[in-house]
């Protein structure tokens, strides 16, 4: 090609559009935290209504931790704190297996029962994993809004 003769163009403006686009995606990190943060306190919330209570404190061991992202990915921890795990996981299953071999079946106690129904389900086994399903509808609802913005 001869000297001179060639194609040449100009963006103007592009630092700013690379600056709003930062903006947008602080945004959404932002609103998914605080997201993610209220409906794992909300799935907690419902998973100590529902927790046994006969003789651990379960209900004080259930946790929510810090947002946390890794390769792309962002997620939250929450359940029981790790010193109680084999206990919450016994009660969380509705059972256990002695030294022996020999099941044992958890039933709930008088303490689990007077703490009656909430929102229709009776206190006892699998508290965690009904938890989140009495939220399953919402999560989804309110996470997929994030995008929306």
């Amino acid at each position: 090609m001869a000297k001179g003769s060639g194609f040449s163009f100009s963006l103007d403006g592009l630092e700013a559009m690379v600056q709003g686009l930062d903006s947008l995606v602080d945004d959404i990190d932002r609103r998914l935290e605080e997201t993610l943060t209220r409906l794992a306190l909300k799935a907690i919330h419902d998973a100590k209504r529902l927790a046994p209570l006969d003789e651990g404190d379960l209900e004080a061991a259930l946790v929510v931790g810090e947002v946390k992202q890794m390769i792309g990915m962002t997620y939250i921890d929450f359940g029981t704190s790790p010193e109680v795990d084999h206990y919450a996981v016994a009660q969380h299953e509705g059972f256990r297996v002695t030294s022996k071999g020999t099941l044992v079946v958890f039933e709930p106690g008088e303490k689990t029962l007077s703490k009656g129904p909430y929102n229709s389900e009776m206190p006892g086994k699998k508290f965690l994993e009904r938890a989140l399903k009495m939220n399953e509808k919402q999560i989804i609802e309110e996470l997929s809004k994030i995008l929306e913005g």
